[in-house]
């Protein structure tokens, strides 16, 4: 999370080769039913089938290519089923390990998936992008008690200096930076939110894929608002309805009126002490949105009533012609 990112975006991008890795920060937990299970698993079995029926003579791209047919299909627990097989024959494949985090985050198994992702990052020699570090932060921001902040920052920074202009790792790194500028004090504190701010400033092009339409971004990007707006608060003069806010609860209320803000919520704050502040002003932004719609509809219901005085000279004119 390329997925955190989630979150990205939130969208994450199938691996089809060795070269080929996922990334998402956030990710909706897959629906899954017996019916659609057997589907997803006939699908994928013919393209087994290509490959040959001994599994022990298939090649890393073959194994990826058939934990990618039940990534495309969103079967999470097929992925990390077929993927973790083929770590036993490929235990240095970058995209392997990058599948089953991946999708270990998915499911909301952050523990596993600092597991999964540390092996990898011990096992992989040369790391071709920066998925897995980044994937490894996001998922140890879940489990504070099995991953320091430190070892976090660091994790970002790596992935980073592979890559420094992916929305997914800016967005893990504002989250690293922002945990640590809550839990610290004095010059700690002050060097965290000095990151954060340069963080921000490079994420702020990531804000428009708020628009992409799909669940991903927007649970994203509300991480990100309500960061910005807790960090802006503290400045004299800071508006009461962050505009980014608003444009999250905005989107939020017309494209995905069947999800309540306690799920949304629940997928964007990786801290647990956050959970209930986001809840609590992304309401608040619907409910001031939806004040704001009211009053601008009653003002176009009220009829627009001509003068006494324009009445009279225009009866007056009348009558004299």
């Amino acid at each position: 999370m390329y997925l955190f990112t989630a979150l990205g975006t939130i969208a994450y991008k199938c691996a089809r080769d060795a070269s080929s890795s996922i990334q998402v920060p956030i990710q909706v937990a897959n629906v899954d039913t017996p019916s659609l299970h057997t589907y997803r698993a006939e699908a994928c079995n013919e393209v087994a089938d290509v490959f040959g029926s001994d599994k022990r003579g298939w090649s890393e791209s073959a194994w990826i290519t058939y934990a990618s047919c039940f990534d495309t299909r969103n079967d999470s627990r097929m992925v990390i089923s077929s993927a973790s097989q083929g770590l036993r024959f490929y235990p240095s494949s970058e995209t392997l390990y990058n599948l089953v985090g991946f999708h270990q985050i998915a499911l909301g198994e952050h523990s596993q998936a600092v597991k999964t992702l540390r092996t990898g990052m011990r096992n992989v020699a040369r790391n071709q992008s920066g998925v897995m570090a980044n994937n490894l932060a996001w998922a140890g921001l879940w489990t504070p008690r099995e991953m320091r902040l430190e070892e976090a920052r660091a994790l970002y920074q790596q992935s980073l200096a592979i890559n420094a202009n992916t929305c997914e790792t800016l967005h893990t790194a504002l989250w690293v930076e922002y945990a640590i500028s809550q839990r610290t004090s004095g010059v700690e504190r002050f060097d965290a939110l000095k990151r954060f701010d340069n963080l921000r400033q490079g994420y702020e092009p990531c804000l428009s894929r708020l628009h992409n339409g799909d669940w991903n971004s927007l649970v994203e990007v509300v991480g990100a608002a309500l960061m910005f707006e807790e960090v802006d608060a503290q400045n004299p003069g800071a508006n009461e309805h962050h505009p980014t806010l608003l444009a999250v609860a905005s989107k939020f209320r017309s494209n995905y009126r069947g999800a309540s803000i306690d799920v949304i919520c629940r997928e964007a704050m990786p801290l647990a002490e956050t959970h209930q502040s986001c809840v609590e002003r992304v309401h608040r932004s619907v409910l001031h949105l939806r004040a704001e719609e009211q009053a601008s509809q009653r003002m176009r219901a009220v009829p627009i009533h001509r003068s006494s005085h324009q009445h009279v000279r225009e009866r007056h004119q009348g009558c004299s012609q």
